[in-house]
């Protein structure tokens, strides 16, 4: 099961919105695996963005990566929208570190996780 076009920022400008914002209000987290910036949005869906540069490894290393940034992020949307009484959505536009490339399934989910909360918390202050 995919992201649908509702839950991904597909456009340059929409990055660019949500990197700038969150560098305004504090809203990124990073750890060795992840580097995560968030800001709300309007919307009732939260929405990804990832960025895997060449320097996480080749084509196959960098696709299985958001292969697994994918699927945790649907993952932990679909645990967020039970267990959340409010639906406000975010828009998160998440890195890759090179480390992610050796990084098990797991301790990406771990790190993505720990990283969303971090934001959230920081932007509700």
């Amino acid at each position: 099961m995919a992201l649908s076009a509702d839950n991904r920022l597909r456009r340059p400008t929409q990055f660019k919105n949500v990197l700038q914002q969150a560098n305004r209000t504090g809203g990124r987290a990073a750890d060795h695996l992840l580097s995560v910036a968030g800001i709300p949005n309007e919307s009732s869906c939260s929405r990804i963005g990832l960025s895997v540069s060449k320097r996480v490894g080749g084509a196959v290393t960098r696709n299985r990566v958001k292969r697994r940034l994918r699927a945790i992020f649907r993952e932990l949307a679909v645990s967020a929208n039970r267990l959340e009484a409010s639906q406000t959505g975010w828009d998160f536009v998440t890195s890759a570190r090179p480390q992610a490339a050796e990084a098990t399934y797991e301790e990406l989910r771990g790190s993505a996780d720990k990283l969303i909360k971090r934001v959230k918390a920081r932007r509700n202050r």
